[in-house]
């Protein structure tokens, strides 16, 4: 997890119940004191929503308490808020005079690896990684001010439109653990009527299970090692790539809780549907909906280059710079978007050549029909085995993905050489499979 200190396990014993509760009692509390605080801001902006305060009031309100937020939540609180400050007045700056959003982006890309390299330099790594997530969902919201400005016919801003800007990048609810969200999407949160207690009190009940589901599954993320013992080296695979899953599920499913009792209908993530998958295109999209929409309408959408390949290319390698100069982090999703491609092209020409509905995505449903040419349908027996043995694919995928994720170098960052040599052991399967597939596209 970007956000969150994972907690200290190296006192206990391996394998035994004692030390498995006490681990599961010591996480399940850290979650509490973490979510505690968020559901506190979030229930105070639930208030002040209800509440028509002046539009300088609520600027001053914004920028105070996100300020104090990054504070509370920061180790080194001075210098979390001279960086989280400096990106904002760079590119507010920027989105004045109209800069166009994509060299707004590439400099808040850059300064945020400078930040790492001063930050590695001086041996403060562990510090850098509790605050890029931070940072990541800030350059996000900060690129798309910077694009809805560009993109405006006004020529001179109000100081209504800029308080708007200012109310989106400085939302504290959403600083922390995020989400993203599309500037419609908040301006519709923020506009939104005001509801009935009955109505209150049932957002409330929609948002504790998704909440209660989310902390459940950070506690397995952490502790599932004390329970069960791998009895070979694949369990230990995907035991690892599984806590890795947990883990970002519970920032997911946490966040998703607070979006919905605030009101929006913004979805985060569904387990479910990345656990599995039709395909790892599936995979990329549901893993986290908000920052998948950010780099569609942002980098994919815009078409650099002619090539699809190419352009994907490109998405995937934003998404891994917008992390920071991680090596990890920049294998693992170029590794991704080349299976994802990769599978892709394959499954096209496959549905094509043999008329069956069996493409990475599936046929479009209009009006609650399915709209498909297909001689053989979703529901025929063939189509269905072929599906199965893809999404059985994708959850190895997902395994020899996540297997390098291990907490040998979670605290300070991964080598260059980590991902490549846990991948050997298994032979590089998911590439050579992805290579073959990409052969059989060209022959078939």
């Amino acid at each position: 997890m970007d956000h969150l200190h994972d907690p200290d396990l190296d006192e206990f014993d391996p394998f035994d119940e004692d030390s498995g509760i006490r681990c599961t009692t010591q996480v399940a509390n850290a979650m509490f004191v973490t979510v505690s605080k968020i559901a506190m801001l979030v229930l105070i902006f639930r208030l002040l929503k209800h509440l028509q305060f002046p539009i300088k009031l609520r600027i001053f309100l914004h920028v105070a308490v996100a300020t104090a937020t990054i504070a509370w939540f920061s180790p080194k609180k001075i210098l979390s808020l001279f960086i989280f400050h400096l990106f904002s007045l760079i590119s507010l700056a920027c989105c004045v005079n109209k800069v166009n959003g994509y060299k707004v982006l590439a400099f808040n890309i850059l300064i945020l690896i400078a930040f790492q390299n001063i930050c590695r330099h001086a041996k403060s790594e562990e510090y850098f990684l509790t605050i890029r997530g931070i940072l990541m969902m800030h350059i996000m919201r900060l690129t798309t001010v910077a694009f809805t400005r560009a993109e405006s016919t006004i020529k001179r801003m109000s100081f209504d439109q800029f308080a708007i800007y200012l109310e989106y990048i400085y939302y504290p609810p959403f600083i922390v653990f995020g989400p993203y969200t599309t500037f419609e999407q908040f301006v519709k949160m923020r506009d939104g009527k005001r509801t009935r207690f009955e109505d209150e009190l049932g957002l409330i009940v929609r948002a504790i299970p998704v909440l209660f589901f989310g902390v459940t599954l950070a506690i397995i993320s952490s502790c599932h090692f004390e329970f069960f013992e791998p009895s070979s080296q694949f369990t230990e695979d995907v035991l690892t790539a599984m806590s890795f899953r947990f883990s970002h599920y519970f920032v997911c499913l946490t966040t998703q809780a607070f979006v919905i009792f605030l009101g929006s209908n913004v979805c985060i993530s569904n387990p479910l549907n990345v656990e599995f998958a039709r395909s790892p295109v599936q995979i990329v999209v549901e893993w986290n909906k908000p920052f998948h929409t950010f780099l569609h309408e942002y980098v994919f959408k815009r078409r650099f280059f002619n090539s699809t390949a190419y352009n994907v290319l490109l998405t995937f390698t934003v998404s891994s710079l917008l992390h920071g100069r991680d090596y990890q982090m920049t294998i693992t999703l170029l590794a991704l978007g080349f299976i994802a491609y990769s599978e892709t092209v394959f499954r096209k020409r496959l549905a094509a050549r043999y008329s069956m509905c069996v493409a990475a995505k599936p046929c479009p449903v209009r009006a609650n029909r399915l709209i498909c040419k297909h001689q053989y349908t979703t529901f025929s027996k063939r189509t269905l085995l072929v599906n199965l043995f893809f999404m059985l694919l994708s959850m190895y995928h997902l395994v020899f993905t996540g297997m390098t994720f291990t907490d040998d170098y979670s605290a300070t960052g991964y080598p260059f050489s980590h991902a490549w040599i846990i991948w050997g052991t298994h032979y590089y399967s998911s590439f050579i499979i992805s290579i073959v597939f990409i052969v059989l596209s060209k022959v078939m």
